[in-house]
């Protein structure tokens, strides 16, 4: 009897998560919307560009920032790149006479610093944080302000794009995450606030801003509840967007998730009297949207194993052939990797076991010591 109760409940758990609550959002983003009140409004602007040992990429992000259509009069651009010992500073400071300034000091202290750093010499009442490596079209930032023209609007947040490119691995299943994602964020913005922003296109009312603490690793999921904290929302515009490449493996993709994982149990902690026992809907739908997916490995488990239990009787039978058979594909298709170009049937299973596994691994750093704010970039 206890094998069934908690076969069904972390296989419920898990319909709830991926099927059932962007179900939920759907229709309510349908009875029960909240419409922005969007004006074209174009308030003063300090873009922050946090950048690592980012040669590779500075002057293409250099030169798309300064082809943005906004008023050059009312963009403030910084680049803060902080421990950088390539030849980041001394290209970006070449684009000085244009406007753009740039921050640097020897010592690395994480990006959660750096941009506590610049948002000090931010001269904007609205902060805009990207990323080196993003890149955007020439409207996404008039496209952005429009909705602070409401009020109520604390934040904004674009969708991000995986561009397309076939000798990466991580390319497929990035894609459709991030359209899942996208979809389940706009639902979540007509019902009131998005449960995080995505870092690399993420705007904010300057008055907002507290720094962040020097610890912290997840800075646009902290900064996205100290704004719903303070009462106003942060919503996702889906028309603007930012585009760039996904990993450039497997195992760089699996470092990223395991990152986002630890950190995030991190923010929980930090909020746990706000979401835990959810109190208000934004904690339902963070705690829907968020700990479920870092949780997964878990329900993932306890279904395998109770149904192991269960095995003799007809139905489970046939469901504990069905698990098989996916975990099957999944490492099939990891004995594969790099061999052969994965076809769907086992790059998806792969893609997201590989997704819990990191959830798993994320789960026990941050028990162990918890992810630092000095973390490994993916090659992308």
């Amino acid at each position: 009897m206890v094998a069934v109760v908690v076969l069904w409940v972390s296989i419920g758990l898990l319909a709830y998560h991926y099927v059932g609550f962007p179900l939920v959002m759907f229709l309510l983003s349908r009875v029960r919307a909240r419409p922005v009140r969007a004006a074209d409004v174009t308030p003063r602007v300090t873009m922050i560009i946090a950048a690592y040992n980012e040669e590779r990429v500075i002057a293409a992000k250099c030169e798309n920032t300064l082809v943005l259509d906004y008023p050059s009069d009312k963009l403030d651009v910084i680049i803060v790149a902080d421990g950088s010992n390539d030849a980041t500073v001394s290209i970006a400071e070449a684009y000085a006479a244009r406007g753009i300034r740039v921050m640097h000091e020897p010592a690395r202290r994480g990006k959660t610093s750096a941009l506590n750093r610049a948002v000090a010499e931010a001269t904007g009442d609205i902060l805009f944080f990207s990323d080196a490596n993003t890149i955007y079209e020439p409207g996404t930032l008039r496209t952005l302000m429009r909705s602070f023209a409401d009020d109520d609007v604390g934040g904004v947040s674009g969708r991000k794009v995986i561009l397309q490119d076939a000798t990466r691995a991580a390319s497929g299943g990035e894609t459709a995450f991030w359209g899942y994602e996208g979809f389940l964020k706009h639902c979540e913005s007509l019902v009131g606030s998005i449960a995080t922003a995505d870092g690399e296109i993420f705007a904010m009312r300057r008055s907002l801003f507290e720094p962040i603490p020097a610890h912290v690793v997840h800075d646009d999921m902290y900064l996205t509840l100290r704004i719903v904290e303070q009462g106003r929302r942060v919503i996702s515009e889906m028309h603007a967007t930012s585009a760039e490449f996904a990993s450039k493996s497997f195992f760089d993709e699996l470092h990223l998730k395991v990152r986002y994982a630890s950190a995030g149990y991190q923010i929980l902690g930090l909020f746990r009297n706000r979401l835990l026992p959810p109190k208000s809907w934004f904690a339902v739908e963070f705690l829907s949207h968020k700990l479920l997916r870092w949780t997964g490995f878990a329900w993932l488990l306890l279904a395998f194993v109770a149904n192991a239990l269960l095995i003799g009787q007809p139905f489970y039978n046939l469901l504990f052939g069905l698990q098989l058979a996916f975990y099957a594909l999944a490492l099939i298709g990891w004995l594969l990797y790099g061999r052969v170009r994965l076809p769907g049937a086992v790059y998806f299973p792969l893609y997201f076991s590989l997704g819990n596994y990191a959830g798993l691994i994320g789960f026990f750093r941050f028990l162990r010591k918890g992810q630092t704010t000095l973390w490994r970039r993916a090659e992308r």
